[in-house]
């Protein structure tokens, strides 16, 4: 273990979390290439990786720590969604690992995804004014706590534009439905899915032996839930079905490790803010004067507060 602290400790995209025995979080280091964590687990003869950071550099550190901890091969990945800082590093692991997803995954990945990817490309003179432009107002902001923020997506933004040319936009292989099992000899891993809430498909892992989920963006601990692809319903509806199932850790997809208390959080998250929506829209009031409640003010992603706001007011426009 010592071997793996000190390759470990020469990325500066992550730190690692022992969860348990053989169960690792790698949890992204704010304003670097990694913005979303990621998990290895231990099956004994190889090794399951679960999302792949936001740009090739951290991924290659990923695989590097994963190596190191038992000179095992990594033999799968899975995506929990399709976002970039879950599946940007898939092509660092592609040689070795079956890349898994779900199939709405992998259809979203293979169409907008990839018509993303080279949109950013195409763009990527205007991407680059764009935060020349976000770093100035960063500048400016006078609210510290939205200014780190600010200055933290700003950074993560740029490692992933400098990245993008040598970027080989990896598809999962193997893709499934409702529910995948890996059975090794030391470990049942479940990989479930309950359709889609933060986006339109979610995947996450479980260790009912020991009672750890990897959700990824599902849950997030003392970080804004990123609403921008979301169905809020259904989001709630599947919080609803992981507070019913046997968990005592949870890796989360932002932030550190955590219980089913940041679930609760999350959803409680929602509901606050849906309601201020409901009464902002009730007395014809703007969006924008809505400040973060106390009981979120220290949560990281303060910048998409107000896009959440947004969110949550065009799907009640359109649930009429």
């Amino acid at each position: 273990m010592g071997n793996a602290i000190k390759v470990f400790t020469e990325s500066r995209h992550f730190t690692l979390d022992t969860v348990t025995e053989g169960v690792y979080a790698a949890i992204a280091a704010p304003g670097t290439g990694s913005v979303g964590n990621a998990a290895i687990i231990d099956l004994g003869d190889s090794l399951l990786v679960i999302d792949t950071f936001n740009t090739i550099e951290a991924a290659e550190d990923l695989l590097k720590v994963a190596r190191s901890l038992n000179g095992k091969q990594v033999s799968y990945v899975l995506n929990t969604h399709w976002h970039g800082d879950h599946t940007s590093g898939n092509q660092v692991f592609a040689s070795e690992a079956a890349i898994i997803s779900t199939k709405i995954t992998y259809d979203i990945m293979a169409d907008f995804g990839r018509k993303r990817l080279n949109q950013h490309l195409a763009d990527s003179e205007l991407i680059y004014q764009g935060l020349d432009e976000e770093e100035e107002q960063a500048k400016q902001e006078k609210n510290q706590k939205l200014k780190r923020d600010m200055q933290w997506d700003i950074a993560s933004n740029r490692e992933y534009m400098n990245m993008l040319p040598q970027l080989d936009y990896t598809l999962p292989a193997l893709t499934f439905d409702k529910e995948l099992t890996i059975h090794s000899g030391t470990r049942t891993v479940q990989i479930l899915t309950f359709g889609g809430g933060h986006t339109e498909s979610d995947a996450f892992v479980y260790l009912p032996e020991e009672k750890i989920a990897v959700t990824g963006d599902l849950v997030l601990s003392k970080h804004h839930p990123v609403l921008m692809n979301s169905n809020p319903k259904e989001w709630l509806n599947i919080l609803e079905k992981l507070a019913r199932m046997e968990i005592k850790t949870i890796i989360p997809g932002h932030g550190e490790v955590c219980s089913k208390q940041q679930l609760h959080e999350v959803k409680k998250y929602k509901q606050a803010i849906t309601a201020l929506v409901e009464e902002s829209a009730e007395n014809k009031e703007s969006l924008e004067a809505i400040t973060v409640p106390e009981a979120y003010q220290d949560w990281c992603f303060t910048n998409y507060f107000q896009l959440n706001l947004n969110r949550i007011y065009d799907f009640m426009e359109k649930k009429g």
